[in-house]
């Protein structure tokens, strides 16, 4: 038997057919939490302050885009919940 490992870079959640737009974003939400968690988790471990200052700002735009996303589920996928 074959066992497939996920990687950390991998985008494992899949969008079909029947996945309703109020849980593709959630997984959309998803995935940027854990892109912003990365980024800092890097930004900790960096030496190099140009990297440090990188990751953190990667971070701080993942951040955004997490606000956007649940702004957009608060406003647009609430009631069915």
């Amino acid at each position: 038997m074959t066992q497939h490992r996920q990687g950390e870079g991998s985008f494992e959640l899949k969008v079909e057919k029947n996945t309703s737009p109020a849980e593709a974003a959630r997984m959309a939400l998803k995935q940027e939490k854990r892109a912003r968690r990365f980024y800092e988790e890097c930004a900790l471990v960096m030496t190099d302050p140009a990297a440090k200052k990188m990751f953190e700002f990667l971070a701080s735009e993942e951040k955004k885009h997490e606000d956007l996303i649940q702004g957009e589920i608060d406003r647009s996928f609430l009631t069915e919940m």
